[in-house]
C-alpha cells in the first residue's frame, strides 16, 4: 500500500508563518502539513509523499540549510526557502545547496501562488471562457482562477506584477551589462515566479531557464534577455490596460 499524497510539506517554527501560509494554501484546497523541525520533518517525509517542501531557512529549531542537504541526498522534491533578508547571499547559499527557489519574508500570497503553480502543486483550469481572450501576451485564465472572483486580489496582483517585473527587467539588463553572470541567473530564476500569475509561462519559460541552465556566450544571453524584454514590456501594457478598466 503506498503512502498518502500531500501537496505541502511547511518546515516552519514560527507559529505566525504557520497560520498564514495555512491560510493561504486552505484557500485553494491545497493540502498540507506541518514539521517544527528536523526530526518531525523526516518522520513526514517517511511516512507521506509530497509534491513540494516550503522550510525556513533560519527556524531557531533547526540548521535549515542542513536539513535541505540532508533531504537532496534521498529525495528528488522540489524545495523553496523561505528567508528573512533578500540579499544575494542568502539566495546563494540557497542556490548552491539545490534549493529550487526562495521567496522573502514576509510571506507574500501572491508570490506563493506563483511558487505553487511554477511546481504544478496548484491546478488551474485554463479552458473556462474568462471574457479576457482579446489580450495577445498575457493570459489572465490563471489568475482569474486564483482570485475566486476577488476583484480587489486581481487588481493587487496586477499591480504588483507591472512592479516586480519592471524592477527586475532593469536588473538583468544591469546584470548584463556588468557582467555579474551569477546573479543574473538569480534574477531569471525569481522571474520564473514572477511570470506565472499572468499566464507568461509558456512564451518565457525556455528563455529563463536558458539563461539560468545553459552556458550561453555574453551575446547569446542579450539576445534572450531582449527576447524576454519585449514580451514582458507587451505584458506590461496589457496588464495596465487590464487594470485600468
Amino acid at each position: 500500500m503506498g503512502r498518502t499524497a500531500i501537496d505541502v510539506l511547511i518546515v516552519d517554527d514560527n507559529p505566525v508563518d504557520q497560520k498564514l501560509l495555512s491560510a493561504y494554501l486552505k484557500a485553494y484546497d491545497v493540502s498540507f502539513d506541518i514539521a517544527e523541525n528536523a526530526g518531525a520533518a523526516f518522520k513526514k517525509l517517511h511516512d507521506f509523499t509530497f509534491k513540494l517542501i516550503l522550510v525556513d531557512v533560519n527556524s531557531t529549531e533547526m540548521d535549515g540549510y542542513q536539513l535541505v542537504e540532508t533531504i537532496r541526498g534521498d529525495l528528488d522534491i522540489p524545495i523553496v526557502a523561505i528567508i528573512g533578508d533578500d540579499v544575494e547571499e542568502v539566495k546563494a547559499k540557497c542556490f548552491a545547496i539545490r534549493m529550487n527557489g526562495c521567496f522573502t519574508k514576509p510571506i507574500s500570497k501572491i508570490e506563493l501562488v506563483g511558487v505553487l503553480t511554477q511546481f504544478d502543486v496548484l491546478t488551474v483550469n485554463t479552458s473556462r471562457n474568462t471574457g479576457v481572450e482579446r489580450f495577445k501576451v498575457i493570459d489572465l485564465s490563471y489568475l482569474k482562477e486564483v482570485s475566486m472572483g476577488d476583484t480587489d486580489y486581481e487588481r493587487e496582483v496586477t499591480s504588483k506584477f507591472i512592479e516586480v517585473i519592471s524592477a527586475e527587467l532593469m536588473l538583468l539588463t544591469d546584470c548584463l551589462d556588468n557582467e555579474r553572470f551569477d546573479e543574473l541567473k538569480n534574477v531569471t530564476h525569481k522571474m520564473r515566479s514572477t511570470i506565472y500569475i499572468m499566464g507568461l509561462g509558456a512564451k518565457l519559460s525556455a528563455h529563463l531557464q536558458a539563461i539560468e541552465d545553459d552556458d550561453l556566450s555574453k551575446a547569446q544571453l542579450a539576445h534572450r534577455i531582449e527576447l524576454i524584454k519585449i514580451i514582458c514590456t507587451k505584458a506590461k501594457e496589457e496588464a495596465q490596460e487590464f487594470l485600468e478598466e
